[in-house]
């Protein structure tokens, strides 16, 4: 099985909503966009989300 590259990503992917977020670490500036294809299951994206967070939680508390 082939795995696309950026490119071919960003073309099967323009018509889907997108969001943009800007990091800037040791100061290089990253900029990140989310493209929302709706194949996430979203009770596993909240439970692992949930989950790492207590787990953090209780790490460091």
């Amino acid at each position: 099985m082939k795995t696309a590259n950026a490119k071919e990503l960003n073309e099967q992917y323009k018509d889907c909503q997108t969001q943009e977020q800007e990091f800037e670490i040791e100061g290089r500036k990253y900029i990140i966009v989310s493209h929302y294809t709706g194949k996430k299951d979203l009770d596993e994206v909240v439970y692992r989300n949930a989950y790492n967070q207590a787990m953090n939680e209780v790490l460091h508390a």
